[in-house]
């Protein structure tokens, strides 16, 4: 049958992507009453022929439905009954919301994260819900959307047939595509009468990657958190989207409703940062040499002294409610310092925290030579926390003359670059970083809320 996917949330949430034709078979094949909303990836008429099979699921209230307008549009067209003035009775009662790829909106309880694919020369969605992501009739992809597919734990991606095709993706490209995210967990679809029966198909797949099939049923663990790599942000920007996000963490605790934490990684521009208890001392530069280097000093909520920003370093942003990992502030520092000391060492660099000294150092028993590798810094409220750290790569460590770092005068700074004497590929660090966090926080969590059989 043609692909309907049902995602049910932690609290019992249903969210339907996709309505095909064949969805009043598949609903009452597994007892289906009830949508807390619907979102569409385009307007294709075996992505949305269900639609008029709502109306034993959606008479008595609204259903929200999610799509670009241009979708929304054709829907209003093809099932014009229901939208007029007065609609044709029994019509379901259906709410149209338009939504843009790359801003994330909230349906059912649930964050969702719009992709742009294209479908051969048509800009269509795919959706990331937590760690689940759905990807169908995409042909090409950007680099820019590629990386909101990282850190899966599954993937539902189609896959026509060996045989190129103008508008859909191969197998053979599916498998790339898999590969290019990380190997989550995945399940082929969209698949015509032309590819391999799943039999066969079972002989030439990776390990987790899958044929999908009628009636598939998957379960996944609750996830930490939302992972985005934002690339090269301006700092500003990534400021106010942490303070957003900071925001909404705390209003969702003050009402009792269900939280959502993220995990940023961006690169900024040149900029130096002083925490709200920082010595302005510290900045040994006057505002010419500032400004002939293009460098802006921001005043910050975090803690912590005055640190920099830049290309070639990895700035992390965990805006997470720390109640849900059983976390206080100082058990929390401490397992970001672990984290960094994880990934040091799968690279052959040791590494250590400093009591007393916020961050992560390398060389700690020799004083004279100890230096810093990743500053931290944090601000936390109710136990929600934003900022974070800020890992040396590939950085620049020429722009720590302009600064005492940390307010230390007597400690230097260093790089992965430097301690290795080569340049990392930034990317492959992002990767493996946060799969390290990725596993510690899960870990955390299913201790403090054990998953449900």
């Amino acid at each position: 049958m043609r692909t309907s996917v049902l995602y049910i949330t932690d609290s019992g949430k249903r969210i339907l992507i996709d309505c095909s034709p064949d969805f009043r078979q598949q609903a009452l094949r597994v007892g289906l009453d009830r949508l807390d909303a619907i979102v569409l990836t385009h307007e294709h008429y075996d992505h949305i022929g269900g639609l008029d099979d709502l109306r034993t699921i959606s008479w008595d209230k609204p259903l929200p439905i999610y799509a670009e307008e241009r979708v929304l549009a054709a829907i209003r067209h093809r099932l014009h009954y229901y939208f007029r003035k007065n609609p044709y009775p029994g019509s379901p009662q259906l709410d149209l919301y338009p939504i843009h790829p790359g801003i994330p909106f909230e349906a059912a309880d649930m964050e969702i994260l719009p992709i742009r694919v294209m479908h051969a020369g048509l800009p269509i969605l795919a959706y990331r819900l937590g760690d689940f992501a759905f990807v169908t009739d995409l042909k090409t992809i950007s680099p820019v959307s590629l990386k909101s597919l990282q850190g899966l734990s599954l993937l539902l991606l189609n896959g026509l047939r060996h045989k190129p095709h103008l508008s859909h993706q191969t197998i053979d490209e599916a498998i790339d595509l898999i590969a290019r995210v990380g190997h989550p967990k995945a399940y082929i679809t969209h698949l015509s009468h032309h590819a391999p029966l799943m039999a066969e198909m079972s002989h030439f797949l990776p390990e987790g990657v899958v044929a999908s099939y009628d009636g598939l049923e998957e379960s996944l663990p609750k996830s930490p958190y939302r992972y985005a790599d934002c690339g090269e942000m301006p700092y500003d920007e990534a400021l106010d989207v942490q303070r957003s996000l900071f925001d909404a963490l705390l209003k969702a605790k003050a009402m009792n409703r269900p939280t959502h934490s993220v995990l940023m990684f961006c690169e900024h521009e040149p900029v130096l940062t002083i925490g709200r208890h920082g010595d302005k001392a510290n900045l040994l530069a006057d505002s010419l040499q500032l400004s002939n280097r293009h460098i802006r000093v921001h005043t910050v909520d975090r803690g912590g002294d005055i640190t920099y920003h830049g290309p070639g370093q990895i700035t992390g942003y965990p805006v997470f409610d720390l109640e849900m990992f059983g976390l206080g502030i100082k058990r929390y520092i401490s397992l970001l310092e672990s984290c960094i000391i994880e990934l040091l060492q799968g690279y052959g660099i040791k590494a250590a925290p400093v009591p007393g000294a916020t961050g992560v150092w390398i060389d700690v028993a020799e004083p004279s030579k100890m230096r810093k590798i990743c500053a931290i810094g944090v601000r936390s409220s109710r136990y929600v926390v934003m900022h974070g750290f800020a890992l040396n790569v590939n950085t620049d460590l020429s722009y720590f003359s302009l600064i005492n770092p940390c307010g230390f005068t007597d400690k230097g700074v260093t790089s992965m670059a430097r301690e290795l004497g080569y340049s990392p590929d930034i990317e492959e660090v992002k990767r493996r970083l946060q799969q390290i966090f990725h596993c510690r926080f899960s870990a955390l969590m299913q201790a403090v809320t054990p998953p449900m059989i």
